[in-house]
């Protein structure tokens, strides 16, 4: 373990736009990968350079955004946390 960087404190995430997309369906997911999930998948499609085809959500560090399968709106606390995840990985974009 490494101490943390202070500099953290002063990148909070500002003017990120989070925004919802449609899961993929359930037929494209398989059609595309093999992996059978039922309806709503709880995945996006993720954009190149992504190293997965889909996830949960993704960031766009250059564009200050991030994109969330819709149906985690409704996951209560796994949602905050799955943003949470993305603004932490914009503000470790943002410290280089």
């Amino acid at each position: 373990m490494r101490q943390g960087d202070s500099r953290a404190f002063r990148e909070a995430p500002h003017q990120i736009g989070v925004a919802r997309e449609p899961d993929v369906t359930s037929a494209t997911l398989f059609g595309t990968t093999g992996v059978l999930r039922m309806d709503p998948t709880g995945l996006i499609a993720c954009p190149q350079p992504c190293n997965v085809r889909y996830a949960a959500a993704f960031s766009k560090y250059d564009l200050h955004l991030t994109r969330y399968a819709e149906s985690w709106e409704f996951e209560g606390d796994n949602f905050a946390i799955l943003l949470e995840y993305e603004f932490e990985n914009q503000i470790l974009s943002a410290l280089g």
